[in-house]
């Protein structure tokens, strides 16, 4: 099958509508029967400000940004060039706005796109009760050549709640302006529509969906950009399965929280982004000491400090690796994608209760609130379950005790024979508190054997194109991993002998493999952070050699393929 794309960005002033229109639009192409992927941007005022959505369009799965927008609209111009570097505009595409707000600016009429210019203020007027924002669906919907009962049933879908009124003027608009302009789109006629299962889900609600399918039980957290659409998933349907979600007065509540919780029984979780994680650092170390299992999603956004709140970097790894203080083992994975977040996150619950450990799950600001038309995710069974033991009454219960696998059995509070102390205090077997050498050597052991020794299999990473004839070895991580898949699929049909390797599995990494894979190879390692964090932290643990280079680049702004492209070609003339 061919791949058909097209790419529509939309921005305007705070309470415009903006993303309303994009969420609209994407369910619209969803009811088409294809498949759609949005991100979005705001700047980083808590209410008002601008905002803008780029919505991808395609035939096939799709999760990756586009070198330019075959149609912008603009709902308004208000801070667009706050923007003008993320919407990707060229002389290949067509701008349309509304003139009754603004002049076109200057930024814009030097790209030399096609520019269409309307009067929305004019049609409100005459449509009492209607909103800009739906002619410019319709106007969207008539260009692309979206059917309209595709966008009328995603309007009843989305608008359902806001009353009968409400969706009929909306309706109204709608219709008037798919029919506004005189030149209609055919873009989606030689596309086949597809009937398979698919989903409408945020990369944030695919780890919570994951979670959920891990068995997790109690949720805390405390609100923060860009992860509390974990949480908002979680709470209505967590009850469902006998769970609770508590929202607590801060961070440091939210991770004992979830720890309290996991030394009851429950399988629990907190969700927040860097800030929240500094705050959480000590907390981490008491699950690390007391083998508690915990799971912590960090939604990397751009730092330090409040940083780039609303937008995406990956450079909250070196935290998540290395901020514990003393020596603290625990594991770090990521997501590939939205998709992917189901099932890394799964794991991670899984992994967090076999282990008794921390596990931090590292997604960020573009996999978490962007949105994707996918193919349903099937549910997968990982049998990673926590070891539980009765203690018998008379006998002293060994909590800590060490084992063939070095993971010990963990009893429940209220088991008779099973009392011991959980806490942040170095300790003998039994959980008694010790500063004896050889308690300290004992547990620090017996901690990091049960991480380094486990057998991780196939989820730790995903290969394509492996041959034992490539030269070319791109190494990447988390978000990038979509545009970089696209560069390599690109010039392995060219001919490139390459191959691309995407790490889930952080911590422990999995140096062994990793050099199997690299033996030989030019190693090109590609990441979305300004210092090299991935990079440096291969290389220091001796899983890539000096030779490897490197593609790294700070947020806001996304590695997109062709950059990456462009710098491997270059890398191996």
């Amino acid at each position: 099958m061919k791949d058909h794309t097209i790419t529509v960005s939309i921005s305007g002033a705070g309470g415009s509508g903006t993303v309303t229109t994009g969420l609209i639009l994407l369910k619209s192409i969803a009811n088409a029967g294809y498949y759609g992927y949005m991100s979005r941007f705001s700047g980083p005022q808590i209410r008002g400000g601008e905002s803008a959505v780029i919505l991808n369009f395609s035939n096939t799965s799709v999760e990756r940004t586009a070198q330019y927008s075959d149609f912008h609209f603009a709902l308004d111009w208000h801070g667009f060039e706050r923007f003008s570097d993320e919407i990707p505009l060229s002389s290949q595409s067509c701008i349309i706005f509304d003139n009754s707000h603004d002049q076109l600016p200057e930024i814009v009429a030097e790209t030399g796109a096609k520019i269409i210019e309307v009067n929305l203020k004019e049609q409100v007027h005459k449509l009492k009760g209607s909103r800009s924002n739906a002619f410019a669906m319709g106007i969207l919907a008539s260009k692309i050549g979206l059917p309209l009962d595709a966008v009328l049933e995603a309007l009843h879908h989305i608008l359902d709640k806001k009353g009968e009124e409400v969706y009929q003027k909306t309706f109204e608009a709608v219709k008037v302006g798919y029919s506004l302009l005189a030149e209609k789109g055919s873009l989606l006629d030689n596309w086949e529509p597809v009937s398979l299962p698919r989903w409408n889900i945020s990369g944030n609600e695919a780890c919570a969906l994951g979670a959920l399918r891990g068995g997790i039980k109690f949720a805390a957290a405390y609100p923060i950009t860009p992860a509390s659409d974990i949480v908002e998933y979680l709470a209505p349907r967590l009850e469902k399965y006998g769970g609770n979600v508590m929202i607590a007065e801060d961070e440091l509540a939210a991770i004992n929280m979830a720890i309290g919780g996991s030394f009851g029984g429950k399988p629990s979780m907190t969700a927040t982004s860097g800030p929240g994680v500094s705050l959480m650092t000590e907390a981490l170390g008491l699950a690390v000491a007391s083998e508690v299992p915990v799971l912590l999603i960090n939604v990397m956004r751009g730092g330090p400090s409040t940083g780039l709140p609303t937008k995406s970097e990956q450079t909250d790894l070196n935290q998540a690796l290395f901020a514990l203080h003393g020596e603290a083992p625990h594991v770090v994975v990521a997501p590939l994608n939205i998709a992917d977040g189901v099932l890394t996150t799964q794991w991670a619950v899984g992994l967090a209760e076999h282990l008794q450990t921390l596990v931090i799950l590292l997604s960020d600001q573009r996999i978490g609130q962007s949105r994707a038309i996918i193919d349903a995710v099937p549910a997968k069974e990982f049998g990673l379950k926590r070891k539980i033991v009765e203690g018998k009454e008379g006998e002293p219960y060994q909590r800590y005790a060490v084992t063939p696998d070095f993971i010990s059995p963990m009893a429940l509070p209220g088991h008779i024979g099973g009392n011991y102390a959980a806490d942040g205090l170095e300790h003998t077997v039994t959980g008694k508190p010790s500063s004896m050498a050889s308690d300290h050597q004992q547990q620090l052991k017996k901690r990091e054997e049960k991480i380094t020794r486990f057998e991780y299999g196939d989820m730790w990473a995903a290969q394509y194109y492996h041959d034992k004839n490539s030269q070319i070895v791109v190494m990447t991580w988390g978000s990038t991993f979509t545009n970089a898949q696209l560069a390599v699929s690109e010039l392995h049909k060219e001919g490139y002998a390459i191959e691309l390797l995407a790490l889930r599995l952080l911590m422990p990494l999995q140096v062994d493999a990793i050099q199997g894979i690299c033996k030989d190879k030019k190693v090109i390692i590609v990441e979305q952070s300004y210092s090299g964090q991935f990079y440096h932290y291969c290389l220091g643990q001796g899983a890539i050699d000096s030779s490897a280079l490197i593609l790294a680049k700070p947020g806001p702004l996304v590695l997109g393929a062709n950059e990456i492209k462009t710098f491997i070609k270059e890398a191996i003339k």
